[in-house]
C-alpha cells in the first residue's frame, strides 16, 4: 500500500504539469543602465560616432520561434530617426540582437524597444515589453568622464569603474561603454616592500618598488587598464617616494602600452616632479577632496571651495594638465566623497559644491566620485542611513548630467562689457557661454542700466564645443547714456532645457 493518500498524489502531478505547460514570457528594462536589458557602447558617442545599440530581453520559459523587436530612434524634438525590426537570437535566459547607428548632430535622443511587436508569442506577462533609454550625442571635442571608485548600481553616466575585479563584470560594464579597470596600489604602497631594509636603502627599495609596479602594470593580464590608488605623500616623505617611484613605472607602462587605460587616484600632496609622471602615464588623474569628512573631522578644513582650487592651483594648471594639450593625454577630475559620512552631505551643498567646480574650471571634463567607506568611520549603518546615502549616490548621477552632459549655459564673471563703437555708440555687451557638451535651445538676456531694464535680447541657440572660440554668443544691446557713473547688468531670463549656471553678470562704469 502507498504511503501517501491519493489525493497528495493527484495534486503534485497536477502542479507539476501546469510548470511544464507554463507560458514563456519577454521583458526588456533599460533600468539600472548597468545591468539592463538596453543598453550602448558607447555610452555617451559624439557626433559622427558608431554606435551599438543592443536589445537583450530577458527569456523565461520556452519559445518555437525567434522573437522580433521593434526599434525606434527619436531624436531630440521627438521625430523618428531611424527604426529598424531585429529577429532576437535566443540564448539560456534571454534573447538579444545588436543595432549599430552612426550618431547624427548633438542632443539628447531617446531609444525605444517593443519586444514581440506583434504579439505572435502568447506571454505570462504582456506589459513588460518596452523600454526607453536616453541617449545624449555630445558635441565633437567635448569628451565627458564620470568616473567611480566602485560601481554604483543604479547609476545611469557612469564612463569607468576603478576597481573591477570580476571577470563577469568586467564584461557586463565593457559592452555597456564603461571601462572597466583592475584595482592596483599607488605610491602610498603600504605592503609592497621591505620596511626594514627602505631605513638603511631606501634608494634600492624604491628601485624595487619602481620595477614591482612596472612589471603589474604592464603585466598580461586580461583587463583594458588599472585604477591606481594611495598616490601622495607630504614633501620629502617615504609615501611621496614610494609615489614617485610607482609613478616613474606607470610612465614606463604607459610608453609600453599606449592603449592600456590608466586612472590614478591621488590622495596626498602633488609635486611638479609628480605631475610630470602623470602627464606621461594617466589618462585620468583624479584628485580626491574628502570634503565632507576626512579635512573637516582630520584637518579642520572650514573653506571646503578653497582646498578644491588648492587642488588645482599651482601645478595642475601651471603645467596644463586640465585636458590634453603639448602632448599631455591626461584628462584631471576633481574627485569628491559620497560614501564615507553621506549624513554629513547635505545634497544643496553637494550641488553647490559641483557648480563651484564648473564656475572654477569650466574647461574640466566631467567629474569624479569615490562611492568607498560606507559603514565606517564612526557611522552605523541601518535603513535610515541606507536611504540617505542612495540620495547623494542619486544626486551626484544626476548632477553629471545636469551639469555637464546637457546644455549649461552661463554668464561668466567677467562675461559684461561695454564696446564703444564708430562715432562714440555704446553697446552693452553679454557673452552667454555653453559649457555643457550639447547646443542648447534659445537663450534670452536682459539688460539693465542702474537697476532698469533697457531690453532684451535671444539668441536662437548657444552652441556647445570644445572651447570658447565656438561655445558662446555675444548679445548686444545699443545705449543712450548720459555721462557718470552707470551700473550694468545682464540677466538670463530664459533657458530652456538647459541647466543655468551663473545667471547675472554686472559691471560698472564711468562715462566721461
Amino acid at each position: 500500500m502507498s504511503r501517501f493518500p491519493m489525493s497528495v498524489l493527484t495534486l503534485t502531478l497536477v502542479a507539476a504539469s501546469s510548470r511544464t505547460h507554463a507560458a514563456p514570457d519577454l521583458s526588456i528594462s533599460a533600468v539600472p543602465y548597468l545591468t539592463g536589458g538596453l543598453f550602448t557602447k558607447p555610452i555617451l558617442p559624439a557626433e559622427g560616432d558608431c554606435v551599438v545599440i543592443t536589445v537583450r530581453a530577458s527569456l523565461t520559459g520556452a519559445i518555437d520561434s525567434d522573437p522580433s523587436a521593434k526599434l525606434t530612434l527619436l531624436s531630440p524634438d521627438g521625430r523618428t530617426v531611424a527604426e529598424r525590426t531585429l529577429q532576437l537570437k535566443p540564448a539560456k535566459d534571454c534573447a538579444e540582437a545588436t543595432w549599430t547607428w552612426q550618431a547624427g548632430a548633438n542632443g539628447i535622443y531617446k531609444v525605444r524597444v517593443q519586444v514581440d511587436p506583434d504579439n505572435k508569442i502568447a506571454e505570462s506577462d504582456e506589459t513588460n515589453n518596452a523600454a526607453d533609454l536616453v541617449l545624449p550625442v555630445l558635441v565633437k571635442g567635448r569628451k565627458l568622464h564620470f568616473p567611480w571608485y566602485r560601481e554604483e548600481p543604479l547609476s545611469r553616466w557612469t564612463t569607468c569603474v576603478t576597481s573591477v575585479g570580476d571577470p563577469n563584470h568586467q564584461v557586463r560594464l565593457a559592452e555597456r561603454g564603461v571601462i572597466p579597470l583592475r584595482w592596483e596600489y599607488g605610491g602610498m604602497s603600504w605592503s609592497y616592500y621591505d620596511k626594514e631594509k627602505a631605513k638603511t636603502h631606501p634608494h634600492e627599495v624604491l628601485k624595487d618598488l619602481e620595477e614591482l609596479f612596472y612589471k603589474k602594470y604592464t603585466s598580461k593580464a586580461d583587463v583594458p587598464g588599472f585604477g591606481m590608488d594611495e598616490f601622495g605623500g607630504y614633501p620629502g616623505s617615504w609615501k611621496e617616494k614610494a609615489s614617485i617611484a610607482s609613478l616613474k613605472a606607470l610612465a614606463r607602462a604607459k610608453q609600453e602600452m599606449p592603449d592600456r587605460f590608466f586612472a590614478a587616484w591621488n590622495g596626498g600632496g602633488l609635486n611638479p616632479k609628480m605631475a610630470t609622471y602623470y602627464r606621461m602615464g594617466a589618462d585620468l588623474l583624479l584628485l580626491e577632496t574628502y570634503l565632507w569628512r576626512a579635512t573637516p573631522m582630520d584637518l579642520k578644513v572650514e573653506e571646503i571651495y578653497q582646498l578644491i582650487e588648492d587642488r588645482l592651483s599651482p601645478v595642475i594648471r601651471s603645467r596644463d594638465m586640465i585636458v590634453p594639450a603639448y602632448g599631455n593625454h591626461c584628462y584631471t577630475l576633481i574627485a569628491l566623497d559620497t560614501s564615507e559620512r553621506p549624513d554629513w552631505i547635505p545634497l544643496g551643498e553637494q550641488e553647490n559644491v559641483v557648480r563651484y567646480v564648473r564656475r572654477l574650471c569650466p574647461e574640466m571634463r566631467g567629474i569624479a566620485w569615490y562611492n568607498g567607506g560606507y559603514g565606517g568611520y564612526g557611522l552605523v549603518k541601518t535603513p535610515e542611513t541606507d536611504k540617505i546615502h542612495q540620495a547623494v549616490l542619486d544626486n551626484a548621477d544626476r548632477l553629471c548630467f545636469d551639469c555637464f552632459i546637457r546644455p549649461c549655459v552661463t554668464l561668466m564673471r567677467h562675461g559684461l562689457w561695454i564696446d564703444t563703437g564708430p562715432g562714440g555708440a555704446r553697446s552693452l555687451v553679454a557673452a552667454v557661454s555653453n559649457i555643457g557638451a550639447i547646443d542648447s535651445g534659445p537663450v534670452s538676456v536682459e539688460f539693465l542700466v542702474d537697476g532698469k531694464t533697457v531690453g532684451t535680447e535671444t539668441a536662437s541657440r548657444i552652441p556647445a564645443g570644445p572651447n570658447r572660440n565656438v561655445n558662446r554668443v555675444l548679445l548686444r544691446r545699443t545705449l543712450s547714456i548720459t555721462p557718470g557713473f552707470h551700473a550694468y547688468e545682464a540677466r538670463i531670463v530664459s533657458a530652456k532645457d538647459a541647466t543655468t549656471l551663473d545667471a547675472v553678470a554686472r559691471c560698472s562704469r564711468l562715462i566721461p
